[in-house]
């Protein structure tokens, strides 16, 4: 055979010419007539000697280890280095006998095509989505819905075997969903999959698809066949519906993105339909798909004239909670749209409020953003509004201090000097700030942390006060004991002022009630039983990843009912916000400070320690203790804290020792020994 003898180019191609006219190419006889030509191909192949074993494999043909073992060589020759990995090997099944020969080469090709930002349908449970991560290591794919409100996480495996991946277009969405009354066939439908897929598809395979996506979610199952065929709208005859018709903010959306697609412009005879539009729309439908509102003022923006744009949009101003009437009303989470946004959209929204809003609102309005808008935010406001904009705030962001950090070379020295010690420490000092604005928070505390040029900063605004720095520092919540003394020897390094101070008597004094409290963390660590220090870890893992977020959510459907002073919802919620705002703060100072110990490795001798049984002799009657941690009392046991009264004055004491009682009177101390096995079991859970 010529393949045998030159395994290269033409001769493979007609080979795999062959094959593909063979009914049965997996038969014995068939895989002998191949073993010369398989034999032939050296253990490091070109792509066109690889792409043959892989086209072999689809056909089908009798599957041996010698076979599986050229289809991994194949493999790494075709396979860019990143994906060139175990975790991607392993998920293509070439050592999986379970796994057949064709689906090894679905895999495969499915596995060239994966990467961040394509749009997938997995065909097991008919959902879209976009691939935001593939993780080879731990084998799976993190996928967001194409909606942008979800996400999940599917394992390779089942992600190379069951998608479709397609173009990550604008278009492809109407692959997912569209509106029936648009001029949207079945035949636009099948045009459009096969224009946007990233690998070959049968008809059959797109009706499939589209059958999976639509049914009964658009389409009746008796709707689907008729629209499949058509050339024309499924709820709508002759031309679809405009934009401007929309009826929905869900249809405006779909609509939208159709137009934007066509360069459609508005025209004048829409204006007052989409003013009209905008009119009707109520608040808590605002409220409830801000992000559809957002991008439709996008698009809008990007298809008008500015005269059109300030007609259509004045309707919006104090119904979409982004966009409140007074700034100084809105709150975080009303804002926290500029988080959640494509950066496209940004400076298009941004252009929009231009137009309708004052300079004075624009320049208020760019303090409460995060750090992601400001450059563009910022590029349409005068500098002058805006430095007096920050200067008025009570507490500044850490994304705006950031920003002023970042482009101080652009600002006046007289703004700089909001980057000071007391402003950065009250902004690091802020808790429970939705996602958006955590990132600037933690880049902020950094820049304190280990930046030389913003210690200088810090250093050159307190001037003469230098003991300002260590008066802020010393009470600070968002840094440990250990954080700020490190920080303290570097800025020391920088003033000689700030040196002399934490070495003279005022400074030591400013400090003396910190250096006690670390000196006593590292001789008498605050301590408690592993249950005990299980249970707050769990309090606040509830506390952060359920409660508050549901409280979120409640704040946000208590604000879409209206006036905030006669709503009791609104308060309730708000008065739950701040409990647990002080719960969690509570539970992360006390976590950071406790020390778990198993009681069990103890070891009891002749004096009163935390984790031993105690017999105290009170007025002839002995009574018996557990002194445990600091959380672990519990009077109906006698399990005894040792940081409550009586604990404190067993602390220590040795056997005939006297006891002052909290009640009053004397104790004796009448026997030591170590805990029971069963208070230890327990404290040990």
């Amino acid at each position: 055979m010529a393949s045998a003898e030159a395994p290269n180019g033409s001769n493979l191609d007609e080979l795999i010419k062959i094959m593909s006219s063979i009914d049965a190419p997996g038969t014995d006889e068939v895989g002998e007539q191949l073993e010369l030509v398989l034999e032939a191909l050296p253990e490091t192949m070109t792509q066109e000697q690889a792409l043959f074993c892989f086209k072999l494999a689809e056909i089908g043909i009798k599957d041996t280890s010698v076979f599986r073992k050229l289809l991994a060589g194949a493999a790494k020759a075709l396979l860019p280095p990143y994906l060139n990995k175990v975790g991607f090997m392993r998920a293509l099944g070439l050592r999986d006998n379970e796994v057949s020969l064709p689906e090894i080469s679905i895999r495969f090709n499915n596995l060239t095509k994966l990467k961040n930002g394509t749009i997938i349908f997995l065909k097991d449970t008919a959902r879209w989505g976009k691939v935001n991560s593939v993780d080879g290591f731990s084998g799976s794919v993190g996928v967001n819905s194409i909606d942008g409100e979800g996400a999940f996480s599917a394992p390779l495996s089942l992600v190379l075997s069951q998608s479709c991946p397609f173009d990550p277009a604008p278009e492809t969405l109407k692959l997912a969903s569209f509106l029936k009354q648009t001029s949207f066939s079945g035949k636009d439908y099948l045009a459009l999959a096969k224009r946007r897929s990233l690998l070959p598809m049968t008809d059959d395979e797109i009706k499939e698809l589209a059958k999976a996506s639509l049914v009964p979610s658009l389409f009746k199952a008796a709707e689907f066949e008729p629209w499949w065929k058509s050339s024309g709208s499924a709820g709508a005859k002759g031309k679809g519906r405009s934009a401007s018709q929309a009826r929905s903010v869900t249809e405006l959306h779909v609509l939208l993105i159709s137009e934007l697609e066509e360069d459609k412009r508005i025209t004048d005879d829409e204006v007052p339909k989409f003013k009209a539009f905008f009119e009707k729309l109520k608040p808590a439908v605002a409220m409830r798909d801000d992000r559809k509102v957002a991008e439709c003022i996008s698009m809008l923006t990007a298809m008008g004239e500015a005269e059109q744009l300030r007609e259509i949009f004045e309707p919006l101003k104090g119904k979409v909670p982004f966009w409140p009437e007074k700034i100084s009303r809105a709150s975080t989470d009303a804002l926290e749209i500029w988080g959640k946004i494509q950066v496209k959209h940004i400076e298009k929204i941004s252009h929009a409020m231009d137009l309708i809003y004052s300079d004075e609102y624009l320049a208020a309005y760019a303090t409460r953003l995060p750090l992601r808008c400001l450059n563009t935010f910022c590029e349409i406001i005068d500098d002058h509004l805006l430095y007096e904009a920050i200067r008025q705030l009570r507490t500044i962001s850490c994304d705006i201090l950031l920003w002023v950090w970042k482009n101080r070379k652009k600002h006046d020295e007289e703004l700089l000097k909001i980057i000071n010690i007391e402003k950065v420490g009250k902004a690091l000092s802020a808790h429970d700030l939705p996602r958006a604005w955590v990132g600037a928070q933690r880049e902020l505390k950094t820049q304190l942390m280990d930046k030389k040029d913003f210690h200088q900063q810090i250093i050159d605004v307190a001037g003469d006060e230098i003991w300002v720095i260590t008066s802020v520092l010393q009470t600070a919540p968002f840094c440990s004991g250990s954080e700020r003394q490190s920080l303290l020897v570097k800025l020391s390094r920088l003033s000689m002022p700030l040196r002399e101070h934490l070495e003279s008597g005022a400074g030591k004094k400013a400090l003396g009630a910190e250096a006690t409290k670390q000196a006593s963390a590292v001789h008498e660590p605050i301590v408690t039983s592993l249950k005990s220090h299980a249970g707050l870890l769990a309090e606040l893992d509830d506390i952060v990843n359920v409660q508050i977020p549901e409280n979120r959510e409640s704040l946000k459907a208590a604000r879409a009912h209206g006036d905030f002073r006669e709503n009791a919802e609104y308060d309730a919620a708000k008065e739950r916000r701040n409990f647990l705002s002080r719960r969690r703060s509570e539970l992360e100072r006390d976590i950071m400070m406790v020390q778990p110990v198993d009681f069990g490795t103890m070891q009891v001798e002749n004096n009163v320690i935390v984790g031993c049984t105690v017999d105290l002799k009170v007025d002839g009657k002995t009574e018996t203790y557990y002194l445990l941690g600091a959380w672990d009392g519990n009077p109906d046991k006698n399990w005894l804290s040792y940081r409550t009264r009586l604990g404190k004055e067993l602390m220590h004491k040795a056997l005939g020792e006297k006891v002052k009682m909290p009640q009053g009177g004397e104790g004796e101390i009448a026997g030591i020994s170590s805990l029971p096995q069963e208070v230890l079991d327990e404290l040990a859970h």
